[in-house]
């Protein structure tokens, strides 16, 4: 057996689909339109980043670096017959070998500590403690061999640029030096063992005795004269020079960095907030998620042009956009009220069309006013009789709006004792400036409201004001501050819902709908306020049998 569910079970059913759709829906083309609605996010996140980026790369030490290149040579063997002097040759068969052996010495511990104490590195702040010194060495001195080529290459980094400069240098010099001493060394060592054996040798007359003696003592000259040559295979092809900038930080770079990670992190936020937020943003979705008919969708008044200087108030010299339909009548503004005033007046009542309708809102600042205001101007344009009831006793403003006294209105109607037929509809209304439309601001009297609505005066006065006029809108508190527009809407057609885009929360809005429904009030239906026309591409699609029409909704205990 099929099961009927209520209107109330539908819409939430419904709501979850919309947020589901909503998330799957999304294209490139509406992550495009969020990110410039929100660019201004963007932005700040953005430069903050590159704030954060500057103080970190101002508060970093400076860091230098240098380069040396040496050149790795073959000795002359053949200068004085060396190669007969050293017992060691000097030179491998395969030169990779040797241009790789040559490079490890240059990283040896003991070389890089020896450079290092020249200039008492061990001391510096920047190398302590003292347990980590070699290692911070080994990171601040590399060494490496170039591909391909005879060139060993040595990188310093340092906090002073002569510093890293002099450390490349240094190091060079030294291993050039260290390598010239161990030759000489040897050769010294040849020249001493070949004249102690001249010494026992020494011939006694001639023969080939004579002949052995005579080469082993030309070697030993030749000995002689290697252990004064200051012979290497090294030389410095690129010394280094003090570099003009420093290495580390780069600013510029990490700037760039900067920026991009922060707009990245950006859009990841806004992106996020888009998806996580619960406040109604675009056409179609007050109807879905409140499982009401959507009777119209007001754009920001921001989004067009102003008109021209005839349309500015003439008392305060600023456009009013609660007389955009008179002051604007031409803008996109103006047209969205008059397409949302299109639905309002095919919407059912029992007795036939509303014609008496409550207008409120869920929280301050959702628009309620300038919505009322705008569609009576609206109504008036088309011939009718209008009257627009300031419901909101305590803050009062559609007098302002009108530029109407606001010395007699509906509180002290309801607090006046005679009776409300005896009363002339002069005395009760005020005729505007615009033809066809009468006011009932909201009166001086702002004590014992509530009381004021229960004693039965006012249904009495919607009575007859449904008479006199054709149409009555009433514009209503917030109904989840005060019980006012509950209360009104009870001797009126039908009440409707103000939301304002990116503000309502849906929650909010469920949860003013609800209340509603339990005190059995009608529903004529939902209005989004001050839409972004910029994010037009995504809209949900309104479901299935909405259309025009009020929905009876059921209390939920």
């Amino acid at each position: 057996m099929a099961m009927h569910r209520s209107p109330r079970s539908q819409a939430s059913s419904r709501h979850n689909g919309a947020q589901e759709r909503s998330a799957q829906e999304w294209s490139v083309a509406d992550c495009i339109r969020i990110l410039r609605r929100r660019k201004l996010t963007l932005l700040w996140i953005t430069c903050l980043g590159l704030l954060v980026t500057t103080l970190i790369t101002l508060a970093q030490s400076h860091v230098y670096r240098s380069r040396a290149a040496l050149e790795l040579q073959r000795y002359n063997e053949d200068f004085l017959d060396l190669r007969e002097i050293y017992p060691a040759p000097a030179y491998v068969v395969d030169p990779g070998w040797y241009m790789q052996t040559q490079a490890e010495l240059l990283r040896q511990d003991g070389l890089i500590e020896q450079v290092a104490r020249q200039f008492h590195l061990e001391s510096r702040p920047e190398y302590q403690p003292r347990s980590s010194f070699l290692s911070k060495l080994h990171q601040d001195i590399r060494v490496s061999q170039v591909h391909t080529s005879r060139l060993v290459q040595i990188v310093c980094e340092a906090r002073e640029p002569r510093l890293a400069a002099d450390l490349c240098n240094t190091l060079a010099h030294t291993f050039i030096e260290d390598s010239i001493r161990a030759r000489q060394q040897a050769a010294r060592q040849t020249y001493e063992s070949l004249s102690s054996q001249l010494r026992k040798l020494r011939p006694s007359g001639p023969g080939s005795d004579s002949r052995a003696y005579a080469i082993m003592r030309q070697q030993a000259s030749t000995a002689r004269l290697a252990s004064g040559m200051r012979q290497s295979a090294m030389r410095v092809v690129d010394p280094a020079t003090p570099a003009p900038r420093p290495f580390t930080p780069n600013l510029p770079l990490n700037l760039i960095i900067g920026a991009l990670a922060a707009f990245l992190i950006a859009i990841g936020y806004v992106m996020l907030r888009e998806q996580s937020t619960s406040a109604l943003h675009s056409p179609g979705e007050a109807g879905i998620f409140l499982a009401l008919p959507e009777l119209g969708a007001i754009p920001k008044d921001g989004k067009w042009k102003r008109p021209a200087f005839r349309y500015f108030n003439p008392v305060n010299g600023k456009l009013r956009i609660e007389r955009a339909v008179l002051e604007q009548a031409s803008s996109h503004l103006s047209e969205s009220f008059r397409a949302t005033l299109a639905s309002i007046l095919t919407t059912p009542h029992h007795a036939g069309l509303a014609h008496n309708l409550v207008f409120t809102s869920s929280r301050p600042m959702e628009g309620k006013t300038t919505v009322v205001s705008n569609l009576g101007l609206a109504l008036a344009e088309t011939g009718r009789q209008v009257l627009l009831i300031d419901g909101d006793m305590r803050r009062p403003q559609l007098h302002r709006v009108f530029d109407q006294p606001n010395g007699w209105g509906l509180s002290d109607v309801l607090r006046e004792w005679n009776s409300i037929e005896e009363l002339p509809l002069k005395v009760l209304v005020k005729k505007t400036a615009v033809s066809k439309l009468y006011l009932l601001p909201g009166g001086t009297s702002t004590g014992n409201i509530s009381n004021l609505l229960h004693s039965g005066r006012m249904s009495k006065l919607l009575a007859r004001f449904r008479e006199e006029f054709d149409y009555v809108l009433v514009d209503a508190p917030p109904c989840l501050e005060f019980a006012d527009a509950r209360n009104m809407a009870r001797s009126a057609d039908g009440l409707v819902l103000v939301v304002r885009a990116r503000h309502t929360d849906r929650k909010i809005a469920e949860t003013a709908v609800q209340r509603l429904a339990c005190d059995g009030i009608r529903m004529a239906g939902v209005i989004l306020n001050g839409w972004d026309a910029s994010c037009a591409g995504h809209l949900v699609r309104p479901f299935e049998g909405v259309g025009n029409r009020a929905y009876d909704l059921t209390c939920r205990h």
